[in-house]
């Protein structure tokens, strides 16, 4: 490859300064700007002029930039790298690096040294303080990179406990050519979060104009989030790691960015809610109920089925209370979700199957089913009833002659009539040497009810045990059927489909071999469980690299070569963990 040099050269003839003096001035448009005022900040790379002449050559210029603080850096780059002339004997320029400066709060800030470097050598300098004051309130803050940053955007900030609000990660790049290498998405304490599906061909790009400069806006996440307690809610920023610029030339240059971190308030709903309020918030509830009969036996089963529709947080509803008499028995629910996740919210329905058993015959009321809500449109409670019914239940097998009496038999109510019974006049009489009572017998099985207890923890115990193994060592099989599904969708073409797949199979085997449900894994709890059982640091590392394709898929666009690269990686990755989780 060739080589360009450039040579400087000043004066009638070439004559190369011995001892040069080579040092970096600063040149500031404003050291005292207030808050939201831009300013120009230049580093001049200059060799001072020995005789009116001086020559300098080099093979390039380079530049270690400082730390800004609370100053956001707007534009940058090299304005000058040859040389120019000021007035005659003035100091020959080598290089010149500005910035564009906006200030964000008040206050004094450090301004580290910025560092030329310039065959071998580096030249630094003196670091610079800017006084930032007031400023103008209607000024606007421009973001930290203007070419490339992030931002959360929280569609409602003011929601109540138990209502939701969508919350958008995006990406905005003036770049032509960005992609993310690295990333952290910290979850939000005190907040249900939902996240919503992009589909397969991802959230849509689309093109946003920000203070007359073009964007394209790449949505990295959407979700639902339910406020679970009153107060301020801080949603954490989010870091991502980007190469800017990549091409066939070049491999493009690192950047860093992180988004802002908005803030939630969680307001408490109105005092004084009615009976049979489950925190429900949303709008547009409906409640259906059915009884599957109202005549039967005693000690057959009636079905309550109770459906509730509507937009709201359903998901998190556990159950609707019934007031039942107290000669029925009543069963767990069995629940049917038919929720659906949108960036609207929630909404379907959820449906509740009661099992009562009435156990005594009769006549019953069964009370009215009361459900209330608070609903965000009204912004009141609203309180949505079942009118009760009368159930029939007829004599069963076995069963009292008189209801009232729970756990009186027929043949109670003839022993308790009888006052006084005849004396019997004929007996027969043993041997107390023949008795039962102390003999070997008598005391043989006095002690099979606790052998038999003894014998039920053993069991117990050995089934507790043997019932974990198989799971872990079931994970990774199930892992790779889920792999072979990921397998289909590849040869389908279907990318996106076989990442999805890929993170699921991954997920669901790290959720047993860390021993943590799927909601609680994240980099921190996946590498520390995993260390602690001894899987290398490189495993470990591959693991992460592949969970960040899987996530970043949703968004970026991959490759079936990739994703079959990825399949094989996973499938490596799985053994060598199950080794050490055995």
């Amino acid at each position: 490859m060739m080589r360009s040099w450039f040579l400087v050269v000043i004066g009638f003839y070439l004559h190369t300064v011995v001892a040069q003096e080579i040092y970096v001035d600063i040149q500031c448009s404003n050291a005292y700007p207030g808050v939201g005022e831009q300013i120009k900040l230049s580093y001049v790379l200059k060799m001072k002029m020995q005789n009116g002449m001086a020559s300098i050559s080099h093979s390039g210029i380079k530049v270690k930039k400082p730390s800004f603080g609370n100053i956001n850096v707007l534009q940058e780059g090299t304005e000058s790298s040859m040389f120019s002339f000021g007035n005659m004997g003035g100091d020959m320029q080598l290089s010149k690096y500005s910035f564009i400066l906006q200030p964000t709060a008040k206050g004094k800030v450090t301004i580290d040294a910025l560092t030329f470097i310039m065959n071998g050598k580096e030249y630094t300098s003196k670091p610079m303080v800017i006084t930032v004051g007031e400023g103008d309130p209607n000024l606007k803050i421009v973001p930290q990179n203007a070419n490339l940053f992030v931002r959360i955007e929280v569609a409602k900030p003011e929601i109540y406990v138990g209502e939701h609000t969508l919350v958008t990660y995006k990406l905005y790049s003036h770049y032509s050519n960005v992609s993310v290498q690295n990333y952290d998405f910290p979850m939000a304490k005190g907040l249900w979060t939902e996240e919503i599906s992009p589909g397969k061909q991802g959230w849509p790009q689309t093109q946003e104009n920000i203070g007359g400069k073009g964007y394209l806006v790449v949505p990295l996440k959407k979700e639902i989030v339910f406020g679970r307690a009153v107060g301020n809610v801080q949603l954490p920023a989010i870091s991502l790691d980007m190469l800017v610029g990549g091409s066939v030339f070049s491999p493009g240059s690192k950047e860093t960015i992180k988004s802002n971190a908005p803030t939630i308030q969680v307001k408490s709903l109105p005092a004084n809610a009615p009976n049979g309020f489950t925190n429900q918030v949303g709008k547009g509830y409906k409640m259906e109920v059915n009884y599957s009969t109202q005549e039967l036996k005693a000690n057959e089963p009636l079905d309550i089925k109770i459906k509730i529709t509507g937009e709201g947080n359903l998901r998190q509803l556990e159950e609707v209370p019934l007031q039942l008499p107290k000669d029925f028995e009543q069963y767990d629910a069995e629940i049917t979700d038919n929720t659906k996740l949108s960036p609207s919210g929630i909404g379907g329905s959820k449906q509740f199957n009661y099992l009562v058993i009435p156990r005594h015959h009769g006549t019953f009321e069964l009370p009215e089913i009361v459900f209330s809500y608070y609903d965000l449109n009204a912004k009141k409670y609203i309180t949505l009833t079942s009118p009760g019914v009368t159930v029939n239940v007829l004599k069963g097998e076995g069963n009292t002659a008189f209801s009232g009496n729970l756990n009186m038999t027929k043949t109670d109510v003839e022993l308790l009539n009888t006052d006084i019974r005849h004396i019997h006049y004929t007996s027969n009489l043993r041997s107390v040497e023949d008795t039962f009572f102390g003999s070997i017998g008598y005391w043989s099985l006095l002690s099979l009810p606790f052998l038999w207890l003894g014998g039920i923890f053993l069991y117990g115990t050995f089934q507790r045990e043997e019932a974990t193994k198989p799971s872990q060592k079931k994970a990774s099989k199930t892992a790779i059927k889920l792999l072979a599904e990921a397998q289909k969708q590849l040869e389908k073409g279907d990318d996106k489909a076989c990442y999805s797949a890929m993170d699921k199979a991954i997920s669901d085997f790290l959720s047993v071999s860390c021993q943590l449900p799927v909601a609680e894994l994240n980099r921190t709890t996946i590498d520390t469980n995993l260390r602690a059982k001894g899987v290398p640091e490189e495993t470990i590392q591959q693991l992460n690299q592949l969970l960040e394709d899987c996530a970043m898929a949703r968004f970026a666009p991959t490759s079936v070569q990739g994703a079959s690269l990825s399949m094989r990686q996973a499938i490596e990755i799985i053994k060598t963990i199950e080794k050490y989780v055995k």
